[in-house]
Order: structure tokens, then C-alpha cells, then sequence
């Protein structure tokens, strides 16, 4: 586990260093009865952060699984 989230830290902080913090991407507003937002420009840079840090939440909980099965198996 320890190996795979130091190499996803590896790979977000290349991605962050890579990627032009000018770069942005532009989401327009959107509003229904429920939900309202307004147009706003995202920094791209922070989309691959996105999906590494779900692939840490991942990690994080595969090792708690398979703690738990060892755990029941004794």
C-alpha cells in the first residue's frame, strides 16, 4: 500500500509541476429548481488530481479489506 500511494504522490506532484497553472478549462452555469452554479474556469491542473486521489481512496480501502478478511480468517 505504502509503495502505490508514494508512487500516486509521485505522479501528482509531475502532474502539477507539468501542467501550466494559466491553463483552465471554462464550465458553464447550469440552474434547475434544485441545483444552480453560475459559469465558472477551472484549472485544469487539478482534474488529474481528481482522479489520483481517487485511486489513493482505493488503495486506502483495498488494504482495509483485505486487514479485515485476515482479521476473520484467524
Amino acid at each position: 500500500m505504502y509503495i502505490a500511494l508514494g508512487v500516486l504522490i509521485v505522479l501528482g506532484v509531475a502532474a502539477w509541476n507539468t501542467i501550466d497553472a494559466s491553463a483552465v478549462l471554462h464550465v458553464h452555469g447550469f440552474t434547475n429548481r434544485f441545483v444552480s452554479f453560475e459559469d465558472r474556469d477551472v484549472e485544469i491542473r487539478w482534474i488529474p488530481m481528481l482522479i489520483l486521489g481517487l485511486f489513493a481512496f482505493r488503495v486506502v480501502l483495498a488494504n482495509m479489506r483485505a486487514r479485515l478478511e485476515a482479521k476473520d480468517l484467524q
